[in-house]
């Protein structure tokens, strides 16, 4: 276990308070600021300006937080250092997103892309984007995308997330091009329930805080808030399985109609299809760059997969 040094105990103590605060709400964006900030006092110095390491870290210091103008700066600031080690290119490069209701696919998609050389693609990378998104969120991203398409001929990001953000990637990106996978509901929600625990005290990211049945988890801005249903405190599995399969039939009814709004930028496919090497085919054709057809299957029953895929 590692010793906090004396003059490291008032931060420490500050920290654990705004995660307390967060953790109680996690829709308090004063109290994901504060953690922002006191996070950046305790690890700026972890890694050298210029390395992976540090831009890992400060994305997971977001992720937890909120994309401040202090953590914004360190990343952008890291991240320029490292990509001035590389060419730049004469045209920049495709930028496309991954989107589905999440158990869909989504870390298989990203690998498939990630295969096609010198791209670089991530899945749900830092910072959060809410349901209902702020502002610097989405900057943070913009800026993200249009650096590092100067460097790689593919960038690319997955999450269920990019559904609320589309609008502002085809205003700032309008030759963009997004990908979005769709499973059957019933299929889809039950993937969810498994890693979302279960009973009371389980994770329900469709309710507000302070419910009384479910605990509060700090993605839970990122999807939509339902009404608590009557039978929540009865049978919360069967309560939350229903906001489930709801959000998804929601989710996919925006997907076909953002597809149908936009079918040249905008490709859907079955989850359950992903893996023909047909679709993936046609996929890269799609996406304009050639990639090798192989069969994927990550994230099945777990979100260990997603873990592994690294963030930049």
């Amino acid at each position: 276990m590692e010793t906090i040094q004396p003059e490291f105990k008032p931060l420490v103590e500050q920290q654990q308070r705004w995660e307390r605060a967060r953790d109680l709400d996690p829709y308090d964006r004063r109290a994901r600021e504060k953690l922002a900030e006191v996070q950046f006092k305790l690890f700026w110095d972890r890694h050298p300006v210029g390395t992976v390491a540090r831009s890992r870290l400060i994305l997971l210091l977001i992720s937890r937080s909120f994309p401040t103008p202090t953590l914004a700066t360190a990343y952008f600031e890291n991240l320029d250092r490292m990509l001035g080690m590389r060419p730049r290119l004469q045209t920049p490069g495709q930028i496309v997103l991954g989107l589905g209701s999440g158990r869909c696919g989504s870390t298989s998609l990203s690998a498939l892309l990630g295969a096609i050389e010198g791209s670089c693609a991530t899945h749900e990378n830092p910072p959060l984007i809410y349901w209902r998104p702020e502002k610097a969120q989405l900057d943070f991203h913009m800026r993200r995308f249009k650096l590092l398409s100067e460097f790689f001929p593919l960038v690319f990001d997955a999450s269920h997330w990019w559904l609320r953000g589309i609008d502002r990637f085809f205003t700032d990106f309008p030759n963009g091009k997004a990908i979005g996978l769709h499973r059957y509901s019933q299929t889809c929600a039950q993937s969810f329930a498994r890693v979302k625990g279960q009973g009371r005290g389980s994770i329900n990211h469709w309710v507000a805080p302070g419910n009384g049945v479910w605990c509060t988890n700090y993605w839970d801005p990122t999807y939509p808030t339902y009404p608590l249903p009557k039978t929540a405190r009865a049978d919360p599995d069967t309560a939350r399985a229903q906001l489930i399969e709801r959000y998804i039939q929601e989710y996919n009814t925006k997907l076909f109609a953002l597809r149908d709004r936009l079918p040249g930028n905008v490709m859907l496919i079955p989850t359950e299809e992903l893996a023909l090497p047909a679709v993936q085919e046609k996929m890269f054709d799609f996406v304009g760059l050639r990639g090798t057809a192989r069969p994927l299957m990550l994230n099945a029953g777990t979100v260990d997969d997603a873990g592994q895929m690294h963030r930049l």
